[in-house]
């Protein structure tokens, strides 16, 4: 049993649920561009926990900005790992 199983039985998937991971990842689709950037360097700093955001990030690589959309598939590369 690896350690993502033990966490599963344990029914700990922190991040899921969390009022913060709903905030930014609602923020993924504000108008302004520096806002959906900064949210996607929030949720690549969650990591897997984040990964109810991935989604979202899969349709930013192709938002008009060039720095989101490097941010998100960043981000969905730490979600990822």
């Amino acid at each position: 049993m690896g350690l993502k199983d033990l966490f599963k039985k344990r029914g700990d998937d922190r991040g899921s649920d969390s009022p913060d991971l709903r905030v930014w990842i609602d923020k993924l689709s504000d108008a302004d561009w520096k806002v959906r950037f900064a949210a996607c360097q929030a949720l690549g700093k969650m990591g897997p926990r984040a990964h109810a955001a991935a989604p979202k990030l899969q349709e930013l690589i192709v938002d008009d900005n060039g720095d989101v959309c490097n941010a998100a598939a960043a981000a969905l590369s730490e979600i990822e790992r």
